[in-house]
């Protein structure tokens, strides 16, 4: 099997009128044989293919592995890796084309206006949050499962019908949000040091973004539950080189904008930077079609709701509020920092999607992977097979986080100033970014683990407890995140302490998950997961403390003094090596399962990059 669960598969038919009256395997075509009951999600077999309804000669059923119309998904435990090898890859260069993204935005625009850009940016993502996103398609998981199992043509018409209703919901939330643009900027910025006017300017032409987040996201659900993963794992790497290119052509050509001046919506550096980030998202949608087609999907619209879509929208208001809660944090957060300092904005999220390279990298790649096998274990009612996949998942997490959490933490202001300190953006801005990044490393894993135990209560259909959890979080991140200017010691470290609330605010989340997870579970293989988390910890502690001492017996203060940021370039990378040699070299005499489950990927991953 390959990355994309081989070549193009097979067209989706609807089934021999004369085959409705057999028993059929879930997920997979009309089968004319006998079907074995269910077996858990780990023995599923790989690219089983149609059999023919002329096939005279019995033959055993193959197991149930999921998928839409014709096509049967592996769901074992080596596809999922081998899955999450594949999407590394993707995901590293994802991160990697972000990552040069935002250093742009940082030092093309500098604090201020970058401050006023991210704030308008962010809009799409949030409305599109809260009309459809993650947590939305999330939840479309079981409902897939559901299509594919019990209906005739394997769940063919209810994806039509699926991707009509979406599309037309976020046209119309875009146009809506378009409209009400002032109002958003106001609501995110309120009365602080952030230009209002320049986001607003902004906000006009990234709102359309909207529609397109909208329909990729349903799309991509499509994708992942038919065992598809990597063109969605490569779609966001177009979105960041369109990106990438519009604002080295805003530093080409010489373009400027002074934040304390009047606003044009019409002058060339807003319409460059507005139109060009959205075309970057146009893209990422776009990139998707192929695939679908591929896959057998019929994207060709359908009206009308499925029962289980109106079923649905009474849960999508569990999805809904918890989107809505989430919201309300990250506002309060925007406002709180905007009063504080006209850079705390565009440092907390630049913190933030530092945060999101090694995530996006091992947690959302295992989320993305894991997930279809959640929901249909879930659906299944399989729960052994389900505290299993926790876990399991969570056991991979901390293995490949914490080792990053413990290099971010001791190096922070190093890895900051290292990567930030050009043009527009000066030394005190890194300084401060890097401190952020530094105490705010650790809200990796919680983060982590809360969004693997969402969906692990989505797969299971119970909507409302992960809506409960993100009203706990938010709650202890309003209130400590209120208490910061308060006990700040400079304005321009507010920000620092907002990332140490929104840190503390998801140790709660993950506390309550844990807890509401077991009473309804029982156990969860509590000690498993604290034998693989003390073992990580300390051998991540160990590696920190040997790159300080190295670094401080080394003479890096005067590499740093004669090359400027280039020197504290190499001073993290030689951290990083030293850290994760020492971590991978402890770890490897612990006998840890994970060890054996993350060799293959890594030895995979070597080898595609060779390629």
């Amino acid at each position: 099997m390959n990355d994309e669960q081989g070549s193009p598969g097979p067209e989706l038919r609807r089934p021999d009128p004369g085959l409705r009256g057999r028993r059929r395997e879930p997920g997979s075509c009309v089968l004319p044989g006998p079907v074995s009951p269910p077996p858990v999600a780990d023995s599923f077999v790989p690219d089983a293919t149609p059999v023919s309804p002329m096939m005279a000669t019995p033959r055993q059923a193959t197991p149930p592995g999921g998928g839409i119309g014709t096509r049967t998904r592996d769901s074992s435990d080596a596809s999922v890796m081998r899955s999450t090898g594949s999407m590394a890859v993707a995901n590293l260069a994802s991160r990697i084309t972000g990552f040069v993204r935002m250093i742009l935005i940082l030092t093309v625009l500098g604090p201020a206006v970058a401050s006023a850009f991210n704030t308008a940016n962010t809009l799409p993502n949030m409305i599109t949050e809260l009309v459809l996103g993650s947590v939305l398609t999330a939840m479309f998981m079981p409902l897939l499962a559901k299509a594919a199992q019990e209906d005739e043509d394997g769940g063919v018409s209810f994806i039509r019908r699926l991707l009509t209703v979406t599309s037309a919901l976020a046209l119309g939330a875009a146009v809506l949000a378009v409209a009400c643009a002032p109002l958003l900027t106001e609501l995110n910025l309120g009365d602080g040091e952030v230009n209002t006017d320049l986001a607003t300017a902004f906000a006009f032409l990234l709102l359309p973004q909207i529609f397109f987040y909208g329909v990729f996201s349903v799309m991509l659900a499509v994708l992942n539950y038919n065992g598809v993963f990597r063109p969605g794992a490569w779609a966001p790497v177009w979105n960041n080189l369109v990106a990438i290119a519009t604002l080295a052509l805003f530093a080409v050509v010489g373009s400027s904008i002074d934040p304390a001046a009047p606003v044009n919506l019409l002058s060339a550096p807003i319409l460059l930077l507005g139109l060009g980030t959205t075309l970057g998202v146009v893209v990422q949608a776009a990139m998707l079609v192929p695939a679908l087609r591929r896959a057998g999907v019929d994207l060709r619209p359908q009206w009308g709701l499925d029962p289980r879509i109106k079923q649905f929208g009474g849960h999508a208001v569990a999805g809904v509020t918890y989107v809505l809660i989430s919201q309300v944090g990250l506002v309060m957060t925007n406002r709180i920092g905007s009063a504080a300092d006209e850079a705390a904005i565009a440092i907390y999220q630049t913190y933030w999607l530092l945060l999101q390279v090694p995530y996006g990298i091992i947690g959302v790649t295992l989320l993305t992977a894991i997930n279809p096998r959640l929901a249909d274990n879930g659906v299944a009612g399989r729960n052994d097979a389900v505290v299993r996949d926790i876990s399991w998942g969570t056991r991979l997490s901390l293995f490949g986080l914490l080792p990053i959490i413990a290099f971010m933490t001791a190096f922070g202001p190093t890895i900051a100033t290292g990567l930030f300190r050009y043009g527009n953006f000066d030394a005190s801005s890194a300084r401060v970014l890097g401190l952020t990044l530094a105490f705010g490393a650790f809200t990796l894993v919680p983060y982590a683990v809360v969004l693997l135990q969402q969906r692990v209560f989505y797969a299971r259909e119970d909507y409302w407890t992960p809506t409960v959890m993100i009203l706990a979080i938010t709650i202890v991140r309003v209130i400590l995140s209120l208490i910061v200017p308060a006990v700040a010691d400079e304005r321009s470290h507010v920000v620092i302490g907002l990332a140490l609330a929104n840190g503390i605010g998801w140790v709660v989340g993950a506390i309550a998950g844990y807890v509401l997870l077991r009473a309804k579970l029982g156990s969860l293989r509590g000690r498993e997961t604290l034998r693989s988390a003390s073992w990580t910890l300390g051998a991540s502690i160990a590696g920190a403390l040997v790159a300080l001492a190295v670094d401080a017996i080394l003479p890096m203060d005067g590499l740093t003094d004669a090359v400027g940021s280039i020197g504290f370039v190499l001073r993290a990378a030689v951290a990083a090596v030293i850290t994760l040699a020492v971590t991978g070299l402890i770890l490897s005499r612990s006998r840890l399962p994970e060890i054996e489950s993350i060799t293959p990927v890594l030895r995979g991953l070597v080898g595609r990059l060779r390629r």
